[in-house]
């Protein structure tokens, strides 16, 4: 075998090597990026439900109806902002916060990582 034909098998072997951990290194940052994106998200969205809360218990009851408990305040808006449920449209609602800039920028990372 010539050195040439030498070399290009040994460089054959190496380049799949450097992209796969050149790709696991990728996963892990975007990886750090979502859970930064769900960190950012789930403070805010605890906020909101906080409000929410607070507003339902302050809510004056329907005639004849008992005030709202603190538990059925935070089981009505436990949820709120993490699941995405349909409207009575037929629509879907999207997750909250989602366009944080913590999340867009996980999310353009994400696009480009997948479009390679």
């Amino acid at each position: 075998m010539s050195r040439f034909a030498v070399l290009a098998a040994f460089l054959s072997l190496l380049i799949p090597g450097i992209a796969l951990s050149q790709s696991a290194k990728d996963q892990r940052r975007m990886e750090e990026m979502d859970r930064a994106c769900e960190k950012a998200r789930g403070d805010r969205i605890r906020q909101v439900q906080s409000q929410k809360i607070a507003a339902c218990l302050k809510e004056p009851p329907e005639p004849r109806a008992a005030p709202k408990t603190r538990e059925e305040c935070e089981r009505y808006w436990g949820d709120y902002g993490w699941v995405q449920g349909s409207k009575k449209s037929g629509g879907t609602r999207p997750h909250l916060f989602t366009d944080l800039p913590v999340c867009r920028r996980a999310a353009e990372a994400r696009r480009k990582f997948e479009g390679r």
